[in-house]
């Protein structure tokens, strides 16, 4: 934490960047008339400027450390927001019990495009379990935030209805109430249990799936299944897809973003990745990020999930998801990767802003084949 980060300072720093930002606005207009004045010379002009735009906006985002309010009340979901409660205790075990002041809670979720039940006829349903991106510090997977990548996964995929649980968000100062691993995780597994024992849906039609830093966390989840099913009859979902996952938060260096030959191409930046490594780690210090429930780099292991993992050839995270799914490939797993030529990080979230919605409906659609065949 830093003064930034608190009033009155945090709305000085806010002015100031925006004036900053407004002074330099014309230089990369200018810059980015030509291809390869941009950052990538196959982007368009809409695409250069949307990007630098949005990069801007994250690393003062990071800076002040913005926080995402995370109500249990419906909002503009209205009916399709539902408050889901934790599963019985005995279900959170080993990782999940790791931090004596992160126990499970309630959380909330929201449905596209609408809410499931109990009581709804289950017998020609398939459902994503999508856990968003926000490198566990922001973000909500209600509507303004999760939609546009619902409403691709939706159009192009077999499922007929998607979940996006509010999982808790990790905060500085770190603190017993903080909410660090393994809060985030905790929650996960308490949404994919609310599927499986609350509305009885059938594990063969829960795809799971998550972006970013919630692509982490689809790993997590996976792995606790495989470790931990057995004993608990917690069976596997149909198959899993993962969105530019966050392979390795244990790297806390600036260096492995700031010197990464793709930074040029991608919008993520050291404040941030530093933001949300320390408000995962919590109290416990940036070493718990060294463990197989948060940084899988080099730790492959064996699920009988078929695994999709999508990347952009232009994103940081790209030679890390590269690097996981060959060695997963080789640990026996049925697994594809699908890169999108070009394109920054986590598309399938953000590709409506940053200009690429066309190369995210591409995304979206080589999915909905992949899935489908593999319930040949």
């Amino acid at each position: 934490m830093t003064t930034l980060t608190y009033q009155p300072f945090k709305a000085v720093y806010a002015l100031a960047a925006f004036g900053f930002e407004l002074a330099r606005f014309p230089v990369f207009l200018v810059k980015y008339l030509i291809s390869y004045g941009r950052q990538h010379p196959e982007w368009t002009f809409r695409q250069a400027i949307a990007v630098r735009v949005f990069a801007s906006a994250v690393y003062h985002f990071a800076t002040v450390q913005g926080a995402t309010a995370l109500p249990l009340t419906p909002g503009a979901e209205k009916e399709r927001f539902v408050s889901i409660n934790p599963a019985k205790d005995e279900a959170y075990r080993g990782p999940l019990r790791n931090n004596t002041d992160v126990k499970p809670v309630e959380i909330g979720a929201t449905w596209y495009p609408a809410a499931l039940s109990a009581a709804s006829d289950k017998s020609n349903i398939r459902v994503i379990l999508h856990i968003h991106g926000g490198g566990f510090v922001t973000g909500d997977g209600r509507t303004r935030a999760s939609g546009y990548m619902a409403k691709k996964l939706l159009k192009h995929s077999t499922a007929t209805h998607i979940l996006c649980p509010q999982y808790r968000n990790s905060t500085l100062p770190a603190s017993k109430t903080s909410n660090p691993f393994p809060a985030a995780l905790q929650d996960s597994l308490t949404s994919y249990l609310y599927l499986i024992n609350d509305l009885k849906i059938s594990p063969k039609d829960i795809i799971l799936s998550g972006d970013s830093a919630g692509g982490n966390l689809a790993i997590s989840l996976l792995r606790y299944i495989v470790e931990y099913g057995p004993d608990l009859g917690l069976p596997s979902p149909s198959a899993a897809f993962l969105w530019s996952p966050w392979i390795n938060p244990a790297d806390t260096s600036a260096s492995f973003v700031h010197d990464n030959d793709h930074y040029a191409t991608d919008y993520l930046c050291p404040p941030f990745t530093h933001w949300c490594t320390q408000a995962y780690a919590g109290l416990s210090g940036v070493q718990i990020l060294d463990q197989p429930y948060i940084s899988h780099k080099n730790r492959p292991f064996q699920t009988e999930v078929p695994l999709w993992v999508n990347t952009g050839s232009g994103e940081i995270l790209y030679y890390d998801n590269k690097e996981w799914y060959e060695q997963m490939k080789k640990a026996g797993n049925d697994i594809t990767l699908d890169v999108e030529k070009n394109v920054p990080h986590d598309i399938v979230l953000v590709g409506n802003i940053l200009g690429f919605d066309k190369e995210a409906t591409n995304c979206a659609k080589r999915a909905g084949e992949w899935v489908r065949s593999t319930r040949k």
